[in-house]
């Protein structure tokens, strides 16, 4: 049960938005993983056409980075240009109202952001993302670390490359084994997720995708399986 637990928690999170240092703070509040508590805030609002900030979230941990909104995901999301019809009358009609208490998101979903990170695709790209006010925000590593303190013992807060050599405890498993829930993923240093029994993979995938689970299993994709042993879970 307590693996389960663990994979039914993880997906509790799918939609969250992918920000580089986030580990589930949702912008202005003091959640998120034990270690990083609070990291997330909303990037400094903008009315200008070739620079909009609408309720954005912001990550300064590890360099300065602005959530995409996982725009890539979300029917309607999209890139969009400074001569854009419903950019300009959209940040026109929020610039009439004044009052950033009484501003509100297109279609009451779609915000406007510049993509911003020093190892994002899409960095300096203007995108309709959704709205961050109310969303937990993750990178791989922040979401792994948030769902194993969740739901075992231990307050999980390991790099990449430490997950990859078994740290925590962990015991290794060979990549050809049938799928497992909360088996530990790890792709080289640079990504690691969470297998489920069903053949998904629940990960905070990338800046225009986020947390999702819509990606099957496939061994040869990773370089390491690790398990959580058995005493860690609650129950």
């Amino acid at each position: 049960m307590g693996a389960q637990w663990v994979i039914q928690y993880a997906r509790s999170l799918v939609g969250s938005h992918y920000l580089w240092g986030a580990a589930g703070a949702t912008p202005g509040r003091q959640d998120g993983a034990w270690y990083r508590r609070g990291s997330v805030g909303l990037e400094p609002s903008s009315l200008d056409p070739a620079k909009p900030s609408v309720f954005a979230a912001t990550c300064d941990v590890d360099g300065h980075y602005v959530c995409a909104g996982i725009f890539n995901k979300i029917p309607g999301g999209r890139y969009a240009d400074p001569r854009d019809w419903d950019l300009v009358n959209y940040l026109g009609m929020l610039g009439d109202l004044g009052s950033e208490d009484l501003w509100y998101p297109y279609y009451s979903r779609f915000t406007p952001r510049v993509v911003k990170g020093n190892n994002v695709s899409n960095t300096g790209r203007i995108v309709w993302g959704e709205d961050c006010r109310y969303v937990r925000h993750f990178d791989c590593i922040g979401f792994v670390n948030h769902v194993l303190s969740q739901t075992t013992n231990p307050n999980w807060h390991y790099s990449i490359p430490q997950y990859g050599a078994g740290a925590g405890g962990t015991t290794p498993v060979p990549l050809e084994d049938p799928p497992a829930d909360a088996d530990i993923l790890v792709r080289g240093t640079t990504h690691i997720g969470l297998l489920s029994a069903s053949g998904r993979v629940v990960q905070a995938e990338d800046h225009a995708t986020g947390v999702h689970a819509d990606g099957a299993y496939y061994a040869a994709n990773w370089t390491g399986r690790f398990r959580v042993p058995d005493d860690f879970y609650w129950f």
